[in-house]
């Protein structure tokens, strides 16, 4: 059973604000399309361990992306600073200084890897996006379009300078998806039906799937979708069916209090692409944090699942490795693996 308790709030209201309503989204998909979890031959060797109790560099790392080399960038929210690790664990670079002036950062939301090594740090503090290179140095900073660019929650790095975007940032509406290429921004949005004022089917992940295509994966929710540019493509269901949790809101005059009645399945807890497969770590309620499901881009089939060795809040796969963030301990660490196939015959159990 899931603990039902209200736990996010967005804004708040006075004693004397309207009665409480009830919101509830559609299922896109129903509970009898559950799977059975197909476990994989893969197994894991450890290469590298960064961090752990004999580092005290490391303190809150989050948004992974592989960086198409071997190698991972990170931000680290306690230190605000984005870092890159090479191929063999080693600190290659890292960038950043708290503060609201040229070259710095206050509050960064959303990381990605583009195409070209270059990183892009979205900045919701100072309203900006920051891109380095891959080499680490500072390219551009740009200030984000909109007003209400606060709530960033996912960026996509896609051909040239265009980002795809989850958050109020780019539309005017206060939870939206687009794209936004420094000028121009083009809303790219979800079926009508999961629009305002259901917040949480707009809560998700962002992937490059290629220089034109990309996938959102809902973070609670039983699904996820592929664009190409800004046209939505199709919506896949994840191998374990989660609905979206019932919420409510309630306004007074241009203030709304939004809440969710249950504990939301982190269905989606971090997303990764190579070639055409998709790789999500399920963060439900069964093998949350263990089970790294693979689908198929193209078709949206659900393939198999790589059980991982220990417990991770986040994973992303770049080639035949598999980096995974582990912040449940005092002492956080980024892991790398290596992934290989078991014997003929063997399930790898």
């Amino acid at each position: 059973m899931r603990a039902r308790a209200a736990i996010l709030c967005l804004g708040c209201i006075g004693e004397s604000a309207a009665q409480e309503v009830a919101v509830e989204v559609p299922a896109f998909f129903s509970s009898s399309d559950d799977r059975e979890r197909i476990r994989s031959s893969v197994e894991f060797d450890t290469l590298w361990v960064f961090g752990g109790p004999l580092d005290t560099l490391l303190a809150a790392p989050r948004y992974p992306r592989s960086d198409g080399a071997g190698g991972l960038v990170f931000f680290d929210g306690r230190n605000q600073a984005a870092y890159r690790l090479g191929q063999d664990g080693e600190l290659l670079w890292s960038w950043g200084t708290r503060g609201e002036g040229p070259s710095e950062i206050k509050d960064v939301k959303a990381v990605d890897v583009g195409a070209d090594g270059s990183v892009v740090l979205v900045d919701s503090g100072n309203r900006r996006v920051v891109r380095l290179s891959a080499d680490g140095a500072l390219l551009e900073e740009a200030p984000m379009p909109g007003r209400n660019n606060a709530m960033v929650m996912s960026v996509a790095a896609l051909r040239g300078r265009r980002l795809a975007i989850a958050g109020p940032t780019v539309t005017g509406a206060r939870l939206a998806i687009a794209l936004w290429d420094g000028d121009d921004v083009v809303a790219a949005s979800l079926p009508a039906r999961l629009g305002e004022p259901h917040f949480m089917p707009h809560q998700g992940t962002l992937v490059r799937w290629s220089d034109d295509d990309w996938v959102f994966g809902f973070f609670s929710g039983n699904g996820w979708a592929t664009f190409r540019e800004a046209k939505l493509l199709c919506i896949f269901p994840y191998v374990e069916h989660s609905e979206f949790p019932r919420t409510g809101y309630a306004r007074q005059g241009n203030r709304v209090r939004t809440w969710v009645a249950e504990r939301p399945v982190e269905s989606g807890r971090s997303l990764s692409v190579v070639g055409d497969t998709l790789f999500v770590l399920f963060g439900g309620e069964t093998v949350a944090g263990w089970a790294l499901d693979k689908f198929d881009l193209r078709t949206g089939a659900y393939l198999e699942t790589d059980i991982l060795p220990h417990y991770s809040n986040s994973a992303v796969v770049g080639n035949d490795r598999v980096f995974t963030v582990e912040v449940w301990d005092v002492y956080p660490r980024i892991v790398a693996l290596a992934r290989r196939s078991s014997p003929a015959g063997q399930d790898g159990r």
